[in-house]
């Protein structure tokens, strides 16, 4: 579970792969006093790594945000020649949503700048939250081995402990998209708490909640709207906000310690999440994760809209 955390805002690096749902955590993120977003990381997931540090960008300057540095980073997975991309989003990752913004990310590569934030900041202060594929995740622990225990807490949307997947049956896209670095980063020891489809299959947008973003009558409130009525159709679940909608309340969710693996191999089962609870007796190692599998999905929709509302 997250570490009770003193009043000051909390320091979260966003790592992820902008993507419709991103874009929704991304917003949450951007208009939440609770937490100082010292960076966004990118990396190739939804789409190429160009397009999702672009979107990065795009996104919280529409949130007023251009004070985030946003850094592009992996262009593919470790073990694969070719990033793992899905066009769920669209071509452009946002639903044909066209957003203005001039600013590039910065020169900095992704990985450089998750070593320099958990270097830069003492023990247990930081916490990284991983939307996307675990490429840029895996590569800074590779280079710096600890590197993610020095976090406060490791938040991942990714896996499918409990249920089918959705891009094979057993595997969910981003442990799919990459599953070494999946492996590396659930063997890594960090304090780790899971968001898989076991959760995000419960955050279901309704219509009406969807239509409501374009009485906002804001900048971020008709980008909202236009972006979701894409996505709705293909794949109504808010994905990537659990992971930034339990830092703000995470009594929304409900969940288990479980002992949790990543099958990296190439075969059928391939980026499948391995999980068993504490209770098993089976189980092959200690508990190393919090996996999440209960939501209150009426308050984690209120929360999102709610605070959508507060931006541009």
């Amino acid at each position: 579970m997250l570490p009770i955390r003193d009043p000051d805002p909390l320091p979260i690096v966003i790592d992820c792969d902008p993507g419709i749902d991103d874009a929704l955590a991304l917003l949450l993120a951007a208009a939440s006093p609770e937490l100082r977003l010292l960076a966004v990381t990118c990396v190739a997931g939804n789409r190429p790594v160009a397009i999702t540090a672009a979107n990065a960008c795009r996104i919280l300057d529409a949130a007023g945000r251009s004070d985030v540095p946003v850094y592009a980073g992996s262009v593919r997975p470790i073990a694969q020649a070719q990033a793992r991309c899905n066009l769920v989003h669209g071509e452009d990752g946002l639903g044909g949503v066209s957003l203005a913004g001039q600013r590039e990310p910065g020169i900095d590569h992704a990985v450089d700048q998750l070593d320099a934030l958990l270097m830069g900041h003492a023990p247990d202060t930081v916490t990284v939250v991983a939307m996307g594929p675990l490429t840029n995740l895996a590569l800074a622990e590779i280079r710096r081995p600890g590197l993610l225990r020095r976090a406060r807490a490791v938040v991942v949307m990714g896996g499918a402990a409990f249920c089918p997947g959705n891009v094979r049956p057993t595997a969910e896209f981003n442990f799919y998209a990459d599953p070494v670095a999946a492996h590396v980063v659930l063997a890594a020891g960090a304090a780790l708490t899971l968001f898989g489809l076991d959760v995000t299959s419960k955050a279901v947008m309704s219509a009406e909640w969807i239509e409501s973003f374009a009485a906002l009558g804001t900048r971020c409130g008709i980008a909202t709207h236009g972006m979701l009525k894409a996505y709705a159709a293909l794949d109504p679940l808010l994905h990537d906000a659990c992971p930034v909608a339990y830092l703000l309340q995470p009594g929304l969710f409900g969940g288990q310690r479980c002992a949790v693996s990543v099958d990296w191999r190439e075969g059928p089962t391939e980026g499948q999440l391995l999980a068993w609870p504490t209770e098993r007796a089976d189980k092959p190692f200690a508990a190393n994760a919090e996996v999440m599998t209960e939501l209150d999905c009426t308050r984690l929709l209120t929360l999102v809209r709610e605070r959508i509302a507060r931006l541009p």
